[in-house]
């Protein structure tokens, strides 16, 4: 299918944009910077309405306002009590309450676009095409159709706006594919009975662009506007001749993925579709937190680390070979510490990983499990490993290995239990 062209800014480009800067005076529904935090959807502007009568959730766009002052503006996904999470450039992150001083909600996408429009001249078809990338950012997907209607009826052979208006027409189709999806897999896999929420198919596959092995890729699948949002945004790292950029768009979706990697795009990892485990991820069902593997059948179970007794540490134990229950059980050994400080995995040296140490028969352990008691979990705790030499944690250790250094910032944080301290999400090492 064809992809949309990056576009030449023109001189009246300025309308929109001066547009832009002036809706937070034009415009009621911001609420005040020394207001307190009011985005609960109860508590969301009246107008604040959707755009697609499909979309179940209202798109609320808001601007964080940090104690520090620093500002962040992005799509509020969730909200509770200890934290939010915002939406930015596709990617979830989660932020603490404490380290928030307000939200300050911005009008509905519709009434802003509105304003946009009004600004611009019918025949400004550059600038109209640019408020047309402004909607697909925001997933306005059927509004920004309307206006390349609008567009096309005015110019019928039009080719950039007939590109636009194939690919948001086929993308629409495509978000309405995965909440369909999303519906049937919070049916299959029904997270009631856990005291943990389960990572969102997201969530899911940004782990697997992170963790992909370049040396051995999944099957992945890199759409060219990936790429072109990429140029359009950062010139100066793409030739100057046409015939050689187009060569990178006829390149292969690992090429592709290569060049985000290269000039460090994280924003745009979302956009990457990995449509199986890389290998780290299937050594890890295997050998580790599988149906069969040691991690679900000596710690994931519903007396042990999987029941709602398991106190902070408390793993996933529904379903265990199902994507969402394997990642989720990988993002909470990736990011526990102990009471000391210490990581649940040592990146830097494997074999003392407390999560293989703590398996090892008590007397020959670094990291002795605790005692438990009988009573309570119906038997005492047994070892999983009989020493550094067993298969498995030699596997285990292997598998650390494997994974990607230094570690990654995926950009949100997932508790065990409920939200603790821990360091910021908002910045970090990643590819």
């Amino acid at each position: 299918m064809p992809t949309p062209q990056p576009l030449k800014p023109s001189r009246k480009a300025w309308i929109p944009c001066l547009a832009i800067g002036l809706i937070g005076l034009i415009l009621p529904g911001l609420s005040a910077p020394d207001q307190p935090i009011t985005d609960h959807p109860d508590t969301a502007p009246a107008n604040q309405t959707s755009l697609d009568t499909n979309q179940e959730n209202t798109i609320k766009e808001c601007v964080v306002v940090f104690a520090t002052g620093r500002t962040l503006t992005g799509i509020l996904m969730d909200s509770n009590d200890q934290s939010i999470v915002l939406r930015i450039n596709g990617i979830d992150t989660t932020y603490r309450r404490a380290r928030i001083a307000s939200v300050k909600f911005l009008p509905p996408i519709e009434t802003r676009f509105k304003v946009m429009r009004d600004a611009t001249p019918d025949s400004d078809i550059d600038a109209r095409l640019m408020l047309v990338d402004w909607l697909r950012d925001r997933r306005a997907y059927q509004l920004a159709i309307q206006e390349l209607d609008s567009i096309l009826e005015a110019e019928p052979y039009h080719s950039q706006a007939k590109i636009l208006k194939t690919w948001l027409e086929q993308h629409l189709k495509l978000a309405q594919s995965k909440k369909l999806r999303s519906k049937t897999n919070q049916q299959t896999i029904p997270s009631t009975k856990d005291t943990i929420p389960l990572l969102s198919q997201e969530q899911i596959n940004l782990i697997r662009v992170f963790e992909i092995d370049l040396s051995n890729p999944p099957k992945i699948l890199v759409d060219d506007s990936v790429i072109q949002d990429l140029m359009r945004r950062s010139p100066d790292s793409f030739p100057v001749n046409e015939r050689d950029r187009q060569a990178m768009l006829d390149g292969s979706d690992l090429d592709k993925l290569k060049i985000l990697f290269r000039n460090k795009a994280r924003d745009l990892y979302a956009n990457v579709q990995v449509l199986e485990d890389p290998e780290s991820f299937t050594d890890f069902k295997q050998n580790i937190a599988g149906r069969t593997a040691w991690l679900t059948n000596g710690c994931a179970t519903a007396r042990c680390h999987g029941g709602d007794q398991a106190g902070d540490f408390q793993l996933v134990s529904r379903k265990p070979n199902s994507a969402q229950a394997l990642y989720t059980n990988f993002v909470i050994l990736d990011q526990f510490t102990l009471k000391d400080g210490s990581p649940l995995i040592n990146h830097t040296d494997p074999d003392r990983s407390p999560l293989i140490q703590m398996g090892l028969v008590r007397s020959k352990s670094l990291y002795p499990h605790p005692d438990v008691d009988p009573s309570q979990y119906g038997r005492d705790w047994r070892a999983v490993f009989r020493s550094t030499k067993a298969t498995n944690f030699k596997r285990s250790a292997s598998w650390i290995r494997s994974l990607y250094t230094p570690r990654p910032d995926y950009g949100f944080t997932h508790p065990p239990t409920a939200p603790q301290p821990s360091p910021s999400p908002e910045s970090g090492t990643n590819p």
